[in-house]
């Protein structure tokens, strides 16, 4: 499968954020938020890796095939605000979307959360529901 530029990936940041992914050994980008690693997912095969945004800790896997694969740890949690931009077409909330390692990390930044409500699923969920339904990715609202 052939890497596009890291400029024209969804939610590509010129500046180190939480979220990581390798297209080639050569080739580290930065993305905005937890779903675009998935979204990316869907038209390339990717390593990722996400640092979680309470404690740190990195969640690596990769995207083979619209799959996600070799989970460390094993059940990290999507927290995920989409909206409707169109009938049929959906954004991603970057703010406040992001992957945590843990339940408890993300029961501790729901805590003080005031955000939109969003979607809590494991990564391969929620690629599953990519897969059914692509969204449409904005700028970060």
């Amino acid at each position: 499968m052939s890497h596009p530029s890291p400029t024209r990936l969804v939610g590509f940041s010129a500046t180190p954020t939480l979220y990581r992914i390798v297209l080639t050994e050569k080739e580290d980008v930065y993305l905005k938020c937890g779903a675009d690693i998935l979204l990316n997912g869907l038209n390339t095969n990717l390593k990722a890796e996400a640092r979680c945004p309470v404690c740190g800790t990195i969640t690596r896997f990769n995207v083979t095939d619209k799959r996600i694969e070799d989970l460390a740890p094993d059940n990290p949690i999507l927290h995920v605000v989409e909206f409707e931009m169109s009938p049929g077409h959906l954004g991603v909330e970057c703010k406040s979307t992001h992957i945590f390692d843990k339940k408890e990390c993300l029961n501790k930044w729901q805590s003080t959360y005031a955000g939109k409500p969003g979607r809590v699923m494991s990564l391969p969920e929620y690629m599953v529901s990519l897969k059914q339904r692509p969204p449409r990715k904005v700028s970060p609202a």
